[in-house]
C-alpha cells in the first residue's frame, strides 16, 4: 500500500501487508537512527499542532523529521496560542497551515477533529491522538515493539488490560493486531470494557482477573485509568487497583513475556516492575521515534 502524499488519520488504513512493510521500514529506520540519522527530508517541513498536553508524542514526532534531516515548527497549546481561540474553523486552520508546511502532526482531545483538519489540509496530516477514539502512530509504535521481540504477529496471546473503554491506545492495538492470527484477553471492570466496534474482527475472551490467564500470556499492553475522559473524575476513583501489574503477579507469567504501556503510568505500573527485563515501556519510548521516521518517509517521499 503506498501512502505518499496521504493523511494517516486512522488505524482502518492498515492491513496485514502494509504493516508488515512498515516493520520492515521501521527496521532501516532503526539503522539510519544509529548512524546518528540522515538527511532523505531536507528541505521538508513538519508543524507540530497539539490541543492537548503531550511529552512523548511531540517530542517523538519532532525528533523524528528532525533525525531525517527535516525542519520543525511546533505549537503546544493550540487551545490558547492559535486562532482557534479567535474562532477559527479546524478546516480553515488545516488549509492555512498547509499553505506553509509540508506535513503536519495533531492530537486533539476530541474525537474526530484531526479528520476535519485533514479536510481542509493540502499535506498529509497525520494523528497524533483525537480523544478516547485513536491514537494511530501509539499503536504502530506498540506492534514495532512486538515485532523487535517475536519478529511475528501470528500465534501471540495479548492481553489488553486498564480502561479499555478510553484508552485510545488500546483502541488502536486492538484494531491493527486484528489483522494477525493474535489471541486477546481483555482485562478491564465490566463498565469500562472494550468498545464493541474494536471487538469487530478480533478472537477474544474476557476476563476482570488477570491472574487466570497470566500464566499464558506474550504481551501485556496496560494502561492507566483515562481520568480525563470520565464525565466527572471522581467516578473513575472506584476502579482504582482493579488492575496492577505487579512483581508478584509476574512470578507467574512467561520469561519472554513482554509489558507495554504507553505513559505516563501511575499505580497500575508500580516502579519496581520497571526492573524486569520484560518492562518494555521506556524502550517503547525510542521505538516511536523509529516507527514515526518510517511513517515521514512514505507519506513524504
Amino acid at each position: 500500500m503506498d501512502f505518499q502524499g496521504q493523511s494517516i488519520l486512522s488505524t482502518e488504513q492498515f492491513d496485514r501487508d502494509s504493516l508488515l512493510d512498515l516493520m520492515k521500514e521501521a527496521e532501516m529506520m532503526e539503522e539510519v537512527f544509529k548512524q546518528g540519522g540522515n538527511d532523505i527530508l531536507k528541505g521538508k517541513l513538519m508543524a507540530a499542532v497539539f490541543f492537548e498536553p503531550s511529552t512523548r508524542t511531540r517530542f517523538s514526532f519532532e525528533t523524528a523529521m528532525l533525525r531525517l534531516g527535516g525542519m520543525v515548527v511546533s505549537n503546544p497549546d493550540m487551545m490558547k496560542n492559535s486562532s482557534i481561540k479567535k474562532n477559527e474553523t479546524l478546516w480553515d486552520t488545516g488549509k492555512v497551515l498547509s499553505q506553509m508546511v509540508d506535513v503536519i502532526a495533531m492530537r486533539h482531545p476530541n474525537p474526530g477533529t484531526v479528520a476535519k483538519l485533514a479536510e481542509g489540509s493540502d499535506v498529509p496530516v497525520l494523528n497524533a491522538g483525537d480523544g478516547s477514539n485513536e491514537h494511530p502512530t501509539q499503536g504502530l509504535l506498540d506492534l514495532y515493539t512486538i515485532w523487535k521481540k517475536f519478529g511475528r504477529f501470528d500465534g501471540l496471546k495479548v492481553a489488553l488490560v486498564g480502561d479499555l473503554k478510553n484508552s485510545r491506545v488500546l483502541h488502536s492495538d486492538a484494531d491493527l493486531l486484528k489483522h494477525f492470527d493474535v489471541e486477546f484477553v481483555l482485562v478491564s471492570p465490566e463498565e469500562l470494557a472494550l468498545p464493541p466496534k474494536f471487538k469487530d474482527g478480533i478472537s477474544f475472551r474476557e476476563t476482570e482477573n488477570i491472574h487466570e490467564v497470566i500464566g499464558d500470556l506474550d504481551v501485556i499492553s496496560c494502561n492507566r485509568l483515562q481520568e480525563e475522559r470520565f464525565e466527572n473524575p471522581a467516578d473513575c476513583q472506584k476502579y482504582r487497583g482493579s488492575f496492577i501489574i505487579t512483581t508478584e503477579l509476574l512470578k507467574g507469567a512467561k520469561s519472554d513475556l513482554i509489558i507495554l504501556n504507553p505513559l505516563p503510568r501511575m499505580e497500575e505500573l508500580p516502579t519496581d516492575v520497571d526492573d524486569d527485563p520484560r518492562a518494555k515501556y521506556f524502550e517503547q519510548v525510542h521505538n516511536g521515534v523509529i516507527i514515526r521516521m518510517a511513517l515521514l518517509k512514505k507519506v513524504l517521499l
